[in-house]
């Protein structure tokens, strides 16, 4: 799979090709709708299937306010672009100046004169454009007058609910796991190299892999039950997003992953690592004292042992 920062790193226009254009935070189910639906247009047609899409999120140049956190890192979404058969992913810089282009002259400079699309693919939702003036009927009329499939993908349900990122944001926010990882339509992770931390893990008997993650969101801050992966193997474990605030009285401490891989004893400073979260147990709590604090990993690691044995069990 090839990756563009913008239209202008190619080298020569596409001949042809199929397109969707959209944010894609997460790639979730609804997401992966839209991508399946191009890369079967674009085996049809023998022509390369393309994402087309933007960085930093609209909102955030926009609406800095209320900007949106991405779910996963960039090189995420393209890594699951790639799984699905992407041939190619155009990232556009998205600037104040691109957001007052017209949808016209967007559709006409941008996506004709590259791509040559024989087939656009986009959400029901779709707007683009200065003011959002792009939406749906007016790219029915553009794709009519320019011989362009269309192809508008229904709202996809999960659950009785319209998949959507915000829902899975809301969802990992409130500890649900089980309903973002079923939204996603995979297990939602954070990943990371391994930093050497305070070490009081390792002094209590409960070394961790302290987690540094290139990612703007955090899900809920407490304990979780996971599965640890590097060197392609899983590990069970147990995880602690938070800011320790039994060593840590500022509320404002930089947030930190800790993670016990049971019955494994090595260092993995240095190490990439991906975490991913199966169930949420308990928020973050401050303890009154090393042997409280100690007490309770105790009590914890032993229900997250319950855990994997009956998921051993179902499995």
């Amino acid at each position: 799979m090839q990756v563009y920062q913008g239209v202008k790193q190619l080298k020569t226009p596409l001949a042809a090709s199929v397109v969707t254009i959209g944010n894609f935070d997460g790639v979730h189910l609804g997401h992966q709708q839209l991508v399946e639906n191009v890369t079967r247009e674009a085996q049809y047609f023998g022509v390369p299937s393309v994402v087309y899409t933007f960085h930093p999120h609209p909102v955030k140049v926009l609406h800095p306010e209320r900007a949106t956190e991405r779910l996963f890192d960039l090189r995420d979404q393209q890594e699951q672009f790639a799984a699905k058969g992407i041939d190619a992913v155009i990232i556009e810089e998205f600037t104040k100046d691109f957001s007052q282009i017209t949808p016209q002259e967007f559709l006409e400079n941008y996506i004709v004169k590259n791509l040559h699309p024989k087939t656009l693919v986009v959400g029901h939702d779709f707007s683009f454009g200065v003011d959002r003036a792009g939406n749906i009927p007016f790219l029915e009329k553009f794709c009519a007058e320019n011989g362009i499939r269309l192809i508008i993908i229904p709202p996809f349900q999960q659950a009785n609910l319209v998949v959507s990122s915000t829902k899975i944001r809301d969802a990992l926010k409130a500890g649900n796991i089980e309903k973002a990882n079923e939204l996603l339509g995979r297990t939602y992770y954070l990943r990371g190299h391994v930093e050497k931390g305070f070490q009081r893990g390792r002094t209590i008997g409960v070394p961790t892999a302290n987690l540094h993650p290139d990612v703007e969101f955090v899900p809920r801050q407490g304990v979780y039950f996971t599965l640890t992966k590097f060197g392609g193997h899983m590990h069970p474990s147990i995880t602690n997003i938070g800011i320790n605030p039994t060593f840590h009285e500022d509320k404002k401490s930089p947030i930190k992953i800790e993670t016990h891989l049971f019955d494994f004893d090595a260092h993995l400073y240095g190490v990439e690592i991906e975490v991913f979260l199966l169930h949420f147990l308990r928020d973050e709590m401050k303890f009154n004292g090393i042997e409280q604090l100690k007490a309770q990993i105790q009590n914890d690691m032993q229900a997250a042992r319950r855990y994997f044995n009956e998921r051993a069990k179902n499995s």
